[in-house]
């Protein structure tokens, strides 16, 4: 049997693993666009920090694919798919014939269209390539612009901050963190960052990049905005959000909306043909619909199922569910589920249980949908479980707007 996986993070390592202790004699193949082993993406902008070493961020050992008889092709970029001919093309024309293939290929950050985007000196923040020129860069520079205001950029603005640099982070909305948490939660945490030196600009953006010519090549040195005014920057990180990688995969038969849509099995369309990690639309235990829940966690646990059904020892994925936390000058904050809704159909509490802390509770029925921790959210893996596991809550409903499950005191 051949096994190729496109992709070398959380979901290809997690399936690799799987099917060679499903199967101990079939070829494993891996191939990934960088040079690196497996390493966590999510742990990029505490790299930018110096917290984590180069060693630190993989996520297995140095002798992983030896020690596993798995072969890693690296620095190949995925072109496009045979699905007929089992072909799959990279850039290096290399072509990997398979049995069954995974598809684990991950995102890609959201560049605007805007003029001076390709200039020297501005990022996005995916990979430790981006983390490292972002480094170098923070090192000589003095200010930094940060465009967006979703968890990657908060993260990256926070790193830069520690780094010494000013940082000024513009939000075309009205509130950061705005798929993440509610305007409560978003003004206490913003209050804590302001207050930290975190320069804030709501409702603008970025019209323009300006730069400079440097011995002949041209380095960013500014954002014009939308407002007309210019913020200086050394460095500028892009944070609008990420794209699944799916353009090798048109003209393949393979179905695609927002990712690449899959069953149950995390099987596509195409018949041996599996996907999972950022660039799958599964369902969503919640809603019950096919949707994108880019998270660690969930790519990882989509490989472990995709890597099984591979290797033939059926699984069932149950589904995934939204879940986000970060940490900013010493408050934690964590949501989950559908933290954020609103209607007759649900019941939302807020509480306010201590200076410098917020709950918001969602319920639906009998039933915890969603939920929004700032500050002291040590048990919150136990909300988690009620929401995944879909826990009738019967009179505990009540003990939980106390804070409290049975003997066990979560705030």
């Amino acid at each position: 049997m051949r096994y190729v996986i496109i992709g070398n993070s959380a979901a290809g390592v997690f399936a690799a693993e799987t099917i060679r202790g499903l199967d101990k004699s079939g070829q494993i193949e891996v191939v990934s666009n960088e040079r690196y082993p497996a390493y966590a993406r999510c742990l990029t902008s505490y790299y930018l920090t110096g917290q984590m070493s180069d060693e630190q961020m993989m996520i297995r050992d140095a002798d992983f694919y030896d020690r596993s008889n798995i072969i890693l092709n690296s620095g190949q970029k995925v072109t496009g798919l045979d699905t007929a001919a089992s072909k799959v093309f990279t850039d290096t024309g290399h072509v990997y014939h398979y049995n069954k293939l995974l598809i684990a290929s991950g995102a890609s950050p959201v560049m605007p269209d805007i003029p001076g985007v390709g200039m020297k000196g501005v990022f996005g923040l995916r990979t430790l390539d981006d983390a490292k020129e972002i480094a170098a860069s923070a090192r000589q520079g003095r200010h930094a612009v940060v465009m967006g205001g979703g968890l990657v950029s908060l993260k990256a603005a926070y790193a830069l901050m520690k780094a010494g640099l000013s940082v000024t982070c513009i939000v075309s909305s009205g509130q950061i963190l705005s798929q993440m948490l509610d305007r409560e939660a978003a003004r206490i945490l913003g209050d804590l960052l302001t207050g930290h030196g975190l320069d804030i600009r709501f409702y603008t953006d970025a019209a323009e990049i300006i730069g400079e010519e440097i011995a002949g090549e041209t380095v960013a040195r500014g954002v014009r905005l939308t407002s007309g005014e210019t913020v200086p920057a050394d460095i500028i990180i892009i944070g609008k959000g990420v794209t699944p990688n799916t353009g090798f995969v048109a003209g393949s038969g393979i179905e695609t909306d927002r990712g690449i849509l899959v069953n149950d099995y995390l099987e596509t369309t195409v018949p041996d043909i599996y996907a999972a990690g950022d660039v799958a639309q599964s369902v969503d235990i919640l809603t019950g619909q096919r949707t994108i829940n880019a998270i660690w966690p969930n790519a990882a646990e989509q490989g472990t199922v995709a890597g099984r059904n591979m290797a033939g020892s059926p699984a069932v994925y149950q589904g995934s569910m939204s879940m986000n936390s970060a940490d900013f000058f010493g408050l934690s904050t964590i949501a989950a589920g559908n933290p954020r809704a609103e209607g007759d159909e649900y019941e939302v509490v807020r509480l306010f249980p201590g200076p410098g802390l917020y709950r918001r509770l969602v319920f639906r029925g009998d039933r915890l949908v969603g939920y929004i921790m700032v500050g002291n959210t040590g048990r919150a893996g136990i909300l988690t479980s009620l929401i995944r596991e879909r826990v009738p809550l019967g009179t505990a409903r009540d003990e939980l707007k106390q804070g409290r499950i049975g003997q066990r005191i979560l705030w």
